[in-house]
């Protein structure tokens, strides 16, 4: 499939919002569908919740210092595409940070890893679950990274990472935070290269 020449110039916040809580809204009738409303419910047990959000930071951090230390050594380079573009235009948005953060931080996670992973894992077990949402967690971001072979490596990484912190807690406050920390960390990385180039 080619990557698409043409696309808007501009997205503006509350679209990519609305396309968010579209997917959080879907991961949330799957659930309901396949794992029931008490499954639903433990997703957001606060038991633990405050160490959990500190462990799933803390490898959102350790991902982060990864592939930020990989760009300025050279070795991964962000492709120039209509998708990293529109990112960009996000990141520069006064809420755009916040909004690529958080917004897919949740959405994503509650799709990911509470619906596809949780559900998946009835099914197949835990390792068979992990390894194939991981690797649809991965092929969503082929178009944004299309053409570079390790940051698809690593995003599968870290969608087996963002996994195990589920399976382990039962919860999403680790992959969540996982999660937002590390789009946090890319999000600045972009605004930052968008000033050192002027784009």
């Amino acid at each position: 499939m080619n990557e698409p020449t043409e696309g808007p110039d501009d997205m503006p916040l509350g679209t990519v919002w609305k396309s968010f809580a579209f997917l959080a809204a879907s991961a949330v009738i799957l659930i309901l569908i396949f794992n029931g409303p008490e499954y639903l419910w433990n997703l957001w047990s606060l038991d633990n919740a405050v160490l959990e959000t500190a462990a799933g930071a803390g490898a959102g951090i350790v991902f982060a210092v990864v592939v930020i230390g990989l760009y300025h050594v050279s070795v991964i380079k962000l492709p120039d595409n209509l998708y990293i573009r529109l990112i960009e235009q996000l990141a520069a948005k006064k809420y755009g940070l916040f909004t690529i953060a958080v917004g897919a931080g949740i959405s994503e996670e509650i799709l990911f890893r509470g619906a596809l992973l949780g559900i998946t894992a009835g099914y197949t077990g835990e390792t068979a679950a992990l390894l194939l949402v991981s690797l649809l967690f991965m092929a969503l971001h082929i178009p944004q990274y299309k053409g570079n072979v390790l940051i698809h490596i690593i995003v599968f990484m870290m969608g087996a990472v963002l996994g195990v912190l589920f399976l382990r807690t039962g919860a999403l406050w680790a992959p969540i935070a996982a999660h937002a920390v590390y789009n946090a960390a890319l999000t600045w990385l972009m605004r930052k290269r968008q000033t050192v180039t002027g784009t």
